[in-house]
């Protein structure tokens, strides 16, 4: 399955903890920079403002509205993720998406909607339709602190190579889900705090399977609701530690008949050091423990070490170098038979290089663990690609991308391994 590129429609069923201390601020259009004027601190090279380049959008009233249209044709030489008697296609993408942005001198309000139109040549029956409507917006109290929130509704799809995805399914499974947020946030003292409490409820829709019949995938439902608290302390200046702490529940509202209810309670406390932008290197780390405890309590708990990062570094004006790496617990459909679900531990780098002010070059690669528990399995996964986009003008960009993924199993219920290779190139539009 192709993954497209608007990151809203990555819908999980859970909530986790934002990983930065707040949400980032709308980007607004700039004015040219002075030649010879310094990198402002904290950008890496695909964040950094390229005036004559970017959109300017079109200014209504204290609003600015960005619209863009993206056009992908895609070869996914294994669609459906097999080991054996692999399927290859050409897959042609329409991605219209739009943000209207807020210039208030003060709070903010934005409204973001996009969509991602799969056409298969030769297997239709994988065609899929994905959108998304978000809002966001900010409440100022002072100039450092501010009560934010938002809400989103999105339809996307199982990836075939999501260990959630159904062997048996003869398309994609598809699902809603339902978000919201609201937190309060302080910050610019040396003390500082943040709250945050959200939902996230999912629905899946029945799906073909391959021989003839409907699977209902009600089962999966699930409805997710999380507090997270975070207080920091900078003990010198650019450096700030953290400690934060977030505890979910998370209901199935549809249980299986004969099947025990997979109704869970977690929590996550991690220690964290912050690194502000401000040196050659910035973004945070943490460690600490997370667990979820089912309610039936013959299904145990899912319990293990945490630990995490986002780090970014500029290894010169022209390149920079970005290291994730974090940790989840993620439960699972009853029906599918992955046990009560499984840990999945990820680490990814990525490098971007500005070859010349309009072309920007990428090449990255990550690694996946996937523990799971309640059964002997235990998955392995690596990916890795490169890309380059280019800017011809402010209205309009390029790029091509090649992306691998593999994907291996070990232990009694393992399941057959398999490998991917993506090729795509993009034209996209944008205003």
């Amino acid at each position: 399955m192709l993954t497209v590129g608007l990151s809203p429609l990555v819908a999980v069923a859970q909530v986790t903890e934002p990983l930065l201390p707040a949400p980032p601020p709308p980007t607004l259009p700039q004015i040219p920079a002075e030649p010879g004027q310094p990198i402002p601190a904290g950008q890496t090279v695909t964040e950094r403002p390229r005036p004559e380049l970017d959109p300017i959008g079109l200014h209504i009233g204290d609003f600015f509205w960005f619209p863009r249209v993206e056009l992908d044709e895609a070869y996914n030489n294994n669609i459906f993720a097999t080991s054996t008697s692999t399927s290859s296609d050409l897959i042609t993408v329409l991605q219209p998406s739009f943000d209207l942005m807020s210039s208030l001198p003060q709070n903010a309000i934005n409204l973001h909607g996009g969509a991602a139109l799969q056409y298969y040549a030769r297997h239709s029956a994988q065609d899929t339709a994905d959108f998304f409507v978000r809002t966001d917006g900010r409440l100022d109290v002072t100039a450092g602190s501010n009560f934010y929130g938002g809400a989103q509704i999105a339809q996307s799809h199982i990836a075939r190579t999501s260990p959630d995805s159904p062997g048996n399914a003869a398309e994609p499974v598809t699902f809603t889900s339902y978000m919201a947020n609201a937190g309060y946030t302080q910050t610019g003292l040396r003390v500082g705090y943040q709250a945050e409490l959200a939902v996230n409820s999912v629905r899946y829709n029945a799906v073909r399977l391959t021989g003839g019949g409907i699977a209902p995938e009600g089962s999966a439902d699930v409805d997710v609701y999380q507090a997270v608290v975070r207080g920091n302390y900078e003990f010198i200046p650019d450096y700030r530690g953290y400690i934060r702490f977030a505890e979910n529940l998370r209901i199935f509202p549809n249980n299986l008949a004969g099947v025990p209810s997979f109704n869970s309670q977690g929590y996550r406390a991690d220690l964290g050091l912050e690194i502000l932008p401000y040196g050659f290197v910035h973004g945070e780390i943490y460690a600490g423990y997370l667990s979820q405890d089912f309610r039936v309590s013959s299904l145990g708990s899912i319990s293990a070490p945490d630990a995490g990062a986002r780090l970014a570094w500029n290894v010169t004006r022209l390149t920079t170098l970005t290291f994730n790496a974090s940790r989840a617990v993620n439960t699972t459909n009853p029906a599918i038979g992955n046990g009560t679900g499984y840990l999945t531990s990820v680490a990814t780098l990525n490098v971007d290089h500005e070859l010349l002010r309009n072309c920007l070059l990428n090449a990255n690669v990550g690694y996946e663990i996937d523990e799971f528990k309640g059964i002997s399995r235990t998955d392995d996964a690596f990916s890795a690609g490169a890309g380059v986009k280019y800017l011809v003008n402010r209205n309009l960009y390029l790029s091509g991308t090649y992306n691998y993924q593999q994907r291996s199993s070990s232990g009694t219920a393992g399941v057959s391994p398999f490998a991917q290779s993506i090729v795509m190139l993009r034209a996209s539009a944008q205003f």
